[in-house]
């Protein structure tokens, strides 16, 4: 089992924008006029007239309206309680990690290979469509069946759901990031206050690497709330 230091606090933000695009319609109305030639009794023809008939007024059809813009869906932030990304086989629970248990530790250790532990140490680090800061997840990976072993594999734009009491959160894969344990508790990228981001965090075990080896990396998964696949439930 390994360990990882917990990432500095920073101060900033990133705004998330989206736009929504809205059709319409609009109808085309035309009127045709008729007139007819009349015929006088044989012998006696004379030129022919053509004799305006009353156009008919008819109703001009209603303006479809506008479909209604559907509204995003708004989940409170509250507490992770599942993690699910399908394209690696990651599907479990999610435990409480305190800072209780960091001071113990040293750091985080999950106590189960299939442990999936949350930062609750993090101001705002919660799961929901107002969540004000990043959600940090750490699970073991190892030579042996572990919860993050497939984060190494995971495929471009990924898609991740959180489960809380509040709904179903979706993110999707930005980026996969390698970097030594001792890199990780300052780098800037990843201990910024950013909005709405999920952090899935591992140590790093190349293909080779000595498993009674100490792990010197880490590997981190970052991914950001997705609003059009929130609304439709991922």
């Amino acid at each position: 089992m390994g360990c990882w230091l917990r990432p500095l606090p920073c101060a900033g933000s990133v705004l998330v924008a989206r736009r929504a695009l809205l059709g319409g319609g609009a109808a085309l109305l035309c009127a045709v006029f008729v007139g007819w030639i009349v015929l006088h009794p044989a012998g006696q023809v004379s030129a022919p007239t053509v004799q305006p008939t009353s156009a008919t007024q008819r109703p001009a059809p209603e303006r479809s309206a506008s479909p209604a813009a559907v509204p995003d869906v708004a989940i409170s932030a509250s507490a992770p309680l599942r993690l699910r990304v399908p394209s690696i086989g990651i599907d479990g629970p999610v435990f409480e990690y305190t800072q209780t248990m960091i001071d113990e530790l040293g750091g985080f250790d999950p106590p189960e290979l299939t442990t999936i532990s949350w930062d609750t140490t993090i101001p705002g680090g919660l799961a929901g469509t107002d969540a004000t800061n990043t959600l940090y997840l750490y699970g073991h990976s190892s030579v042996n069946e572990a919860v993050f072993n497939g984060l190494q594999d995971v495929p471009s734009g990924a898609v991740a759901s959180i489960d809380t009491a509040n709904g179903r959160l979706c993110y999707v894969e930005q980026k996969a990031l390698k970097l030594a344990k001792a890199e990780y508790k300052y780098n800037d990228e990843l201990t910024d206050a950013i909005p709405n981001r999920l952090v899935l965090v591992s140590c790093y075990r190349p293909v080779g690497y000595d498993p009674n080896a100490a792990t010197v990396q880490n590997i981190v998964l970052v991914l950001q709330l997705d609003q059009d696949k929130t609304n439709a439930g991922c």
